[in-house]
């Protein structure tokens, strides 16, 4: 089987990354694993002998749109393949579908999640699912939003959990300090709402000022979560004579050694999304047995379960999140539970080697 695979992560052209290490992983079942991403750079990277990646230059995102079908026309003249697999269900989509119809190919489009979903990409989306032959999702969640939103038929859906490279650790909680740590991963952009945390910790911290929360990342909200912190500070300074600016901590972005370490001094881990297709850094957390609050998105009633492996709460309710984050704080015993409960969730999820033979298994379903 040969397999054209249309890419928004240009991650894959660094010969280093994780992502090209688990293209390598994917071609191990099949003949052929071509990749095309948008990029402002026009490249060609042999990664193997199964394994061929393009960039396909062009000066803004509409020309590398253009330059990506241009490619994939040239290569599927000179090749013949056997499927095309989109990692988007908007624009990349709508060429894959193009390209399928015209060569007579076998179409998946992966779903990961639905952000940036209104407008022109909301009228694409819903054009293009229903008429893959395949959509592959990462969760039970956003196959049933497919079943129920966009009439894509059931048997029409395979669910694949993201794999993520992780080492389930064994965690000795560091004793003889009298803070508590609560810890966030991820992009720092408005879908993330982090500063329903930032709002949370206002509160939290008049009852236990030695709490901490810990941000991890970098993005557009960057700036803003910095101000919004200096604005409550001024509030809360003058009502509770507290300051916020010692005890929420914004790290930037750090290397996956650094995440290791930050993830040991944890206590507990917040995902504090309003959407998410599955949520990545809630499996790495809940590998290293840290207990989880999150919003009722992604993972959230497949791996996290309310009361068993961790706690959920509405999208957006700062309440709730202030309540968790109080009985987090206060009930030792409740942490180790959701922990352990996590942890063992976690070890359920398709392994390294099992992700490519579930993956070739969707591939085969759309080529029929």
């Amino acid at each position: 089987m040969k397999i054209l695979s249309l890419s928004l992560d240009n991650s894959v052209l660094d010969i280093t990354s994780s992502l090209a290490r688990r293209v390598i992983e994917y071609s191990s079942l099949i003949k052929r694993y071509t990749v095309i991403v948008p990029s402002c750079k026009n490249d060609k990277i042999e990664l193997s002998e199964k394994v061929m990646i393009y960039g396909s230059g062009g000066n803004n995102k509409l020309m590398q749109f253009i330059k990506v079908y241009n490619l994939a026309k040239k290569i599927l003249r000179d090749e013949r393949c056997d499927v095309i697999t989109v990692q988007d269900q908007y624009y990349l989509a709508l060429i894959g579908l193009r390209l399928a119809k015209k060569y007579q190919l076998g179409l998946e489009i992966q779903v990961h999640g639905f952000e940036k979903y209104s407008g022109l990409r909301r009228l694409i989306a819903k054009y293009v699912l229903p008429r893959a032959n395949i959509a592959r999702v990462v969760s039970q969640r956003l196959k049933k939003q497919l079943i129920d939103d966009f009439k894509v038929a059931e048997d029409k859906i395979v669910v694949v959990p993201i794999h993520s490279e992780i080492n389930i650790l064994k965690r000795d909680k560091i004793t003889g300090r009298n803070k508590f740590v609560f810890l966030t991963v991820g992009r720092l952009v408005p879908v993330k709402n982090i500063g329903l945390q930032i709002e949370a910790m206002a509160e939290i911290l008049k009852k236990y000022p030695q709490t901490e929360l810990w941000i991890v990342g970098k993005g557009s909200e960057f700036n803003n979560l910095k101000l919004k912190i200096s604005r409550l500070d001024e509030t809360t300074a003058k009502q509770e004579n507290l300051k916020l600016d010692g005890n929420i901590k914004l790290f930037g972005q750090k290397s996956r050694e650094e995440l290791s370490f930050i993830y040991g001094e944890a206590d507990a881990f917040i995902l504090s999304s309003n959407s998410e297709g599955w949520g990545l850094v809630v499996i790495e957390a809940a590998a290293q047995g840290l207990p989880i609050i999150m919003t009722d998105v992604g993972c959230a009633g497949e791996i996290i379960k309310d009361g068993e492996s961790g706690i959920i709460i509405p999208i957006g309710d700062r309440e709730k999140l202030i309540a968790a984050m109080i009985k987090i704080i206060e009930d030792g015993e409740l942490r180790k539970k959701l922990g352990r409960a996590a942890v063992e969730e976690v070890k359920k999820l398709p392994s390294r080697e099992a992700t490519p033979r579930l993956y070739l298994e969707s591939w085969k379903k759309a080529a029929r």
